[in-house]
């Protein structure tokens, strides 16, 4: 039985959607966008959410809006996609990069001996970071938190849903997520109403009225058509994400031994990737690969170690030990009980 790493989904509820959008509304700045903002904003529990073209459009405006500039200093993770260092770097401040705890690939804040002006904390796989020491440090430091949640759409952390923990937090709608607006699109949460403003006026090129321009800005707009798509998302992603939890419990009750990386013990993982730590990673990755069966590693080469990152010179240890051993299982909320049994066959082939 072949069983993909990922399955994208087109549903004839999201057709729906994205034809009504596209024969009713403007193409571009439709009612859609408004109403998915508000939504999406009631849903994290936020005063305010703008939508963007991207998460990375996200976190690198955030940043701008935010004052975070040519002097400026922000940590992150090296266990991250290389959008939660580039956005720190797009906005003319230094990235300082920040080594992982093992047990769940999440910031280890103690890591990092240098000030910072702002801290983007990941909620890496969907599992909610160690958000208590990273608060604790940005407000010894008096460091701005920008969240990145782009792999966390639900997670929550001591009961409330990341994205409104920090001043800004950031999401990703690339189809891989656990919602999607059928293409690139991302969203920016946040309580502070200057903030969302600059945000808004930024994505739209500066724009401060139809015909005023009053800060530099970008072309970074959510369309119509995807927003409307998003809504519909939107209202199935809580099951969707329940399905995911029921996914990795029969994981843990299968596998011979429970590889799994751990949840935040304060926090609820909607389990973006479902990921195992184990020496023989590369065997086990083999064996599936030869019974068609998909599976992926996030992050193979940490961001430290990227080419356009090796300037600076960072030694991280746990993060390059973590990226030999991980690997990502399929947990897409359509994947059946009798494939994820296979799969845990496959594995415990090798693991035994």
């Amino acid at each position: 039985m072949k069983i993909p790493f990922f399955v994208q989904e087109f549903t004839a509820e999201m057709e729906e959607a994205a034809i009504h959008a596209l024969r009713n509304e403007s193409f571009v700045g439709g009612e859609s966008v408004s109403k998915f903002e508000e939504e999406f904003a009631e849903y994290i529990g936020t005063k305010y959410a703008v939508s963007v073209s991207s998460g990375n459009a996200a976190l690198q405006i955030s940043l701008m809006a935010l004052g975070i500039s040519d002097d400026s200093k922000v940590i992150t993770p090296t266990n991250s996609f290389i959008a939660s260092a580039n956005c720190i770097r797009m906005a003319n401040a230094k990235p300082i990069l920040a080594d992982i705890d093992l047990r769940d690939g999440g910031i280890d804040i103690s890591s990092v001996t240098q000030t910072a002006d702002a801290i983007i904390p990941v909620h890496i796989y969907g599992n909610p970071c160690d958000f208590d020491s990273v608060k604790e440090f940005a407000e010894n430091e008096n460091s701005l938190i920008v969240e990145d949640a782009c792999q966390a759409h639900g997670a929550t952390y001591n009961g409330k849903k990341v994205g409104g923990l920090g001043d800004v937090g950031c999401f990703s709608f690339y189809p891989t997520k656990n919602m999607t607006v059928a293409g690139d699109g991302g969203m920016a949460t946040t309580n502070n109403e200057e903030i969302a403003l600059k945000i808004k006026s930024m994505r739209d090129n500066g724009r401060k009225t139809k015909t005023e321009f009053d800060k530099l800005g970008f072309t970074m707009r959510l369309n119509t058509v995807n927003a409307a798509i998003g809504r519909i998302q939107l209202n199935h992603l809580d099951k969707k994400n329940t399905r995911r939890r029921e996914i990795v419990s029969i994981y843990r009750k299968n596998l011979a031994n429970d590889c799994i990386l751990p949840e935040n013990e304060n926090g609820k993982s909607v389990y973006h990737q479902i990921v195992i730590k184990h020496e023989k990673r590369d065997q086990i990755r083999q064996e599936l690969t030869d019974n068609d069966i998909g599976s992926a590693i996030y992050y193979d080469t940490p961001i430290h170690l990227q080419p356009i990152y090796q300037e600076y010179g960072y030694k991280l240890p746990k993060s390059e030990k973590f990226s030999k051993e991980i690997m990502s299982l399929p947990s897409y909320p359509s994947l059946t009980d009798e494939q994820i049994l296979i799969i845990c066959e496959h594995v415990n082939k090798i693991i035994n």
